[in-house]
This record gives structure tokens, sequence and C-alpha cells, in this order.
């Protein structure tokens, strides 16, 4: 069976201070479909980069990247578009934008993903995946006057609208306390999985991680386990 992601000895290599870094070391990976896959390691060992590489947001130095067994395209442009098609993301604090109602918040994807499709179309979809994370009542809401953990499950449903092969979130639950963590970790393994869909996780909760199918560790740009 075709793999969800699939990258073959990526390495991204930067420069800081005028010295050469090495954020990911000839790094091949699968994720299989219906998979949740934790990455954990401590702070600066490359996971945020690995998602990026994954979801298609960090060109690779060197090596393939591949989504449902396609290689990922060169162009920008391209590759903009298959990762508005194909992955969900989730970046760290959620991202959730203060001055847009959450219902917009949660529909913002498709305007760039389906353009021609009608507004009410798009609200309609958003109206869905907002129901799919139990917080269809704040849909008219302004994000600052969510919880913590309310705000996480928006970025979910803002991830989940266009029915992606993929989720990659990075760090989605490191503000909240440890039964929300538990509670948006769960939602986010039932809603990314059906369906065949994927879910690659970055964190630093063990708790998080003992959830998943499967844990990778990370240590200077390396996978190790």
């Amino acid at each position: 069976m075709t793999q969800a992601l699939e990258l073959i000895e990526v390495s991204v290599d930067y420069h800081r201070g005028g010295q050469p870094v090495h954020a990911l070391d000839s790094v091949s990976l699968a994720i299989g479909r219906s998979e949740s896959v934790a990455v954990v390691g401590p702070s600066g060992c490359g996971k945020s980069t690995l998602l990026g590489v994954l979801g298609l947001t960090i060109p690779p130095t060197s090596g393939s990247v591949l989504v449902n067994g396609v290689p990922a395209p060169s162009d920008p442009d391209r590759r903009a578009r298959t990762r508005n098609r194909l992955l969900g993301l989730i970046p760290q604090s959620g991202a959730v934008i203060d001055h847009l109602s959450v219902l917009a918040n949660v529909a913002l994807p498709l305007e760039y993903s389906r353009p021609r499709t009608r507004r009410r179309d798009r609200h309609e979809r958003a109206r869905q995946a907002l129901a799919d994370v139990g917080i269809a009542w704040a849909e008219a809401s302004a994000p600052p006057r969510l919880s913590g953990g309310e705000r996480q499950r928006v970025a979910v449903a803002r991830a989940l609208v266009n029915r992606p092969r993929c989720i990659l979130a990075d760090e989605p639950t490191a503000s909240l306390d440890s039964v929300t963590a538990l509670e948006v970790t769960s939602l986010l393994i039932s809603r990314s999985t059906r369906d065949d869909g994927s879910l690659i996780i970055a964190t630093h909760d063990p708790r998080v991680a003992e959830v998943c199918d499967r844990v990778l560790t990370m240590q200077d740009g390396r996978l190790t386990g």
C-alpha cells in the first residue's frame, strides 16, 4: 500500500551566526495510512524542522519527500497547492487569528484550496468541522474569548476542514493542562485517522506520545528510534 508520507535520505542544512547547522541529517521515514505517530525529543533536536519538511513548508537541502507515493513538487506554487489540498497543519500555539471569528478561522484553508467554492458552502464545511470537534456553539465567537483548550479545538477543526490525507501537529498541547491535553490528543487521533488519514504529532509530553500508534525519537537532527 502507498504510504501517506515518506522521506528518503532527507537533510536540511543552513547557517546560523556564520556556522553551519544540520537541522536534519539523512532522515528516512514512512508514515502509513490510518497511523498516528508521535515524534519526541529535546528542544532544538529537529522536530519542528521534520514537520516542516513533511508539511511542505520547508524544502529539503537534499533527499526526497513523497506525498501519497508521488514526489512533492519543487515549484513553490505547486507545493503550496499540494499542501493545501492534501495536508492539514497545526503550528505551535495553534496560530488562531484573533481578529477573525471562529467560523472564519476554520473556513480560511478552503479559500486557498477551493477558491471557486461558494462562500456559503465553505462556511457549511467549516460548521461541520466545528461540530466534529465539539464546539459548533462557538462559530460566531472571537478567539480571545475562548479557553486554551477551545482555541486548540478551533486549530484542529481548521486542520480538518479540507479532509486532508495527513495532519501534522507541532506541540499542539504545550499550553494545556494534562486533562485537556489528552482530550485534544484523543480528538486529533480519532478525527485525523478516520478514512485512512494519518497524524504526525511533535510533543514533549510522554502521556501524549503513549496514546499514539508509534513513537519516534529525534536527537541532533536524526531519528534514533
